[in-house]
């Protein structure tokens, strides 16, 4: 399922009968159709499955984009697997409420949260904390790269300086000496 517009959606595409071809037939006759699956992360008794609409297809272009592409929808985000602060088995409970990465964790509600029960609260906070300092060593890197990018070129350009400085001392016109220049001679 990927995360959009603050809901877990998964489109899919499913044989459904078609009773008047069917009758027609005498035999059982299947259409194809596109499904939407819409879910609040945390929540599993809250799944909305239907026929998608063009309204479905408005409201989560990224999902299905990828599901009209035939592409698999790859998760984004930092995988709970990979987040230190959580056990293997609160790794396996948020699974089973399609949370799946730590940013969905971070997105979830209130209401949602207190289902899960007690330490999940402290666990949406940990989350927020830590993508909000992952944010902060995101711009600290870029301003690191920004600055070596600058000391770089201010590199180049001092060496650009002293080679223009070289060449204008080797084209230079010998310096006379002060005074008036002295007669030549026929």
């Amino acid at each position: 399922m990927n995360s959009e517009n603050g809901a877990l959606v998964e489109f899919y595409r499913d044989a459904v009968q078609n009773n008047f071809k069917s009758a027609e037939a005498g035999r059982p006759i299947f259409d194809e159709k596109d499904f939407v699956r819409i879910q609040t992360p945390g929540d599993t008794r809250t799944v909305i499955e239907r026929v998608a609409s063009d309204q479905d297809k408005q409201r989560f272009p990224k999902a299905w984009d990828m599901f009209s592409r035939g592409l698999e929808v790859a998760e984004q985000g930092t995988p709970l697997e990979e987040w230190p602060q959580v056990t293997r088995s609160q790794v396996k409970e948020l699974k089973h409420v399609n949370i799946t990465t730590v940013e969905t964790l971070a997105a979830v509600s209130d209401g949602n949260i207190q289902r899960l029960g007690p330490g999940y609260q402290q666990l949406r906070e940990r989350a927020k904390q830590f993508l909000e300092s992952a944010d902060a060593d995101a711009a600290a890197t870029q301003w690191a790269r920004e600055r070596e990018a600058m000391q770089e070129r201010i590199r180049l350009l001092e060496e650009a300086n002293e080679a223009l400085k070289a060449a204008s001392k080797a084209e230079a016109p010998e310096k006379r000496s002060p005074g008036r220049p002295k007669k030549a001679v026929e």
